[in-house]
């Protein structure tokens, strides 16, 4: 297959040779290393070979001593493709552009593609790539990954992966991080549990320090619940001070009003539709429409973008952008208070509930239309965990002298 293949491209012709002295033609071949391939003799006087076109050009030398005549029958292979198609210039300028444009399609970034954790700040992220040498257009070979990742990872503190995945003309931008933690006490410091928000405590469990509440007892928000003054347990110990840290868990009371509107908009789809196109080179617009885009206030706006693509490694710079506007027009609707009453107390008590690190327990309400309005007012109980740490001031109490002791207790024996 591959000999075959290398024959058509240097080109080979198919021959009739005629003649009385067929013997002295072939001893003339053979003689000269003019290679034939494929004979076949027909007559006495009439054969047919295949033969190279450096050989048939070599023959030409020595056909007069043969006395035979050679005619060719076909031509194969490309040089006389080639020939054909030498005059028309306009086929082998169109093939120079798919040529140019094959290698601007691989040398070049034409899609770029996110996904990046939502703790990030994806524009900002985007803006600093551009300034790094990343955005459409750009030359594969001048992106760096490695200094890229390295930069972005410096330029992102709370950035924990970063990486860009070029494959073909496509690149993926991959991104992840962590929301920045909120200020943490030193494991150190001295620091004690308090009471988040009002309640009365259900349980107490302490890791470390001094429980001062136990469970019934009633707190307010900023009251001590475990202490990190630790007195001692012999009667020799000494008081010593530490990281107070523990779970109190407690009742607790909500207390919420919501206004709702009886009267409100509604949507009415007049099935009037209207589209728009634009094309996109690059990072070119090409509004394929007069004027401008049309106003959103009366009107659904549904944006659709196909881009052209050979496979999932190549595409095309260019995007086809359809805008359909749905038109409408507005109605009033009125509800009742009784309508809107299941939703908005659902609403609430999924208000209540992530605020909280616990669950509810039970919920009065009561509900009531107030100048065209529903009022709702709910109430909801909670067991939660509410303690938090905080810095502890406290200082070891002095211990008192043996001569201290003895002064005291001198007065009292007499």
């Amino acid at each position: 297959m591959v000999g075959r293949l290398l024959l058509l491209a240097r080109g080979q012709v198919r021959v009739r040779v005629t003649g009385a002295s067929l013997p002295r033609f072939l001893n003339a071949c053979a003689r000269h290393g003019i290679t034939l391939r494929r004979m076949k003799r027909t007559a006495w006087n009439e054969m047919y070979a295949t033969l190279s076109v450096a050989d048939f050009r070599a023959l030409r030398r020595y056909m007069g001593r043969t006395g035979c005549r050679v005619h060719i029958v076909r031509r194969r292979g490309a040089p006389f493709v080639a020939a054909r198609l030498r005059p028309r210039y306009a086929l082998w300028g169109g093939f120079f552009a798919l040529v140019l444009l094959c290698w601007i399609l691989h040398a070049h970034i034409w899609s770029i593609e996110t996904n990046i954790s939502a703790a990030l700040p994806e524009g900002e992220i985007m803006r600093q790539l551009d300034a790094l040498g990343v955005h459409i257009g750009a030359r594969r070979s001048a992106i760096d990954t490695g200094r890229i990742r390295w930069k972005m990872l410096q330029l992102q503190p709370d950035m924990t992966f970063f990486s860009l995945n070029i494959q073909g003309n496509r690149l993926t931008v991959e991104a992840y991080g962590e929301s920045p933690p909120s200020e943490l006490l030193d494991q150190s410091a001295v620091t004690k549990v308090v009471a988040a928000r009002d309640g009365v405590v259900r349980r107490i469990l302490a890791q470390e320090g001094q429980p001062v509440v136990k469970a019934g007892d009633a707190v307010s928000a900023g009251d001590t619940l475990i202490s990190g003054l630790v007195p001692p347990t012999r009667e020799e110990g000494n008081y010593h001070l530490t990281h107070g840290r523990g779970e109190v868990e407690a009742y607790t009371a909500y207390h919420t009003a919501r206004v709702r509107a009886l009267t409100t908009e509604k949507k009415a789809y007049t099935g009037k539709v209207k589209r728009q196109y634009a094309l996109v080179l690059g990072n070119k617009r090409l509004n394929l429409y007069f004027g401008s885009g049309i106003s959103s206030s009366t009107c659904d706006k549904i944006i659709e973008t196909k881009t052209l693509w050979l496979s999932d490694s190549v595409v095309f710079p260019v995007s086809l952008v359809k805008q359909t506007y749905v038109f409408y027009e507005t109605e009033t609707v009125t509800q009742t208070a009784d309508e809107v009453r299941v939703d908005m107390i659902s609403r609430a008590l999924g208000d209540i509930a992530a605020g909280m690190d616990g669950m509810i327990t039970g919920h009065e309400e009561t509900m009531a239309e107030q100048a065209g309005a529903a009022v709702l007012r709910l109430s909801a109980d909670a067991v939660e965990q509410i303690g938090v740490e905080a810095v502890d001031d406290s200082t070891i109490p002095e211990k008192e002298s043996e001569e201290d002791a003895g002064a005291q207790q001198r007065p009292a024996q007499g």
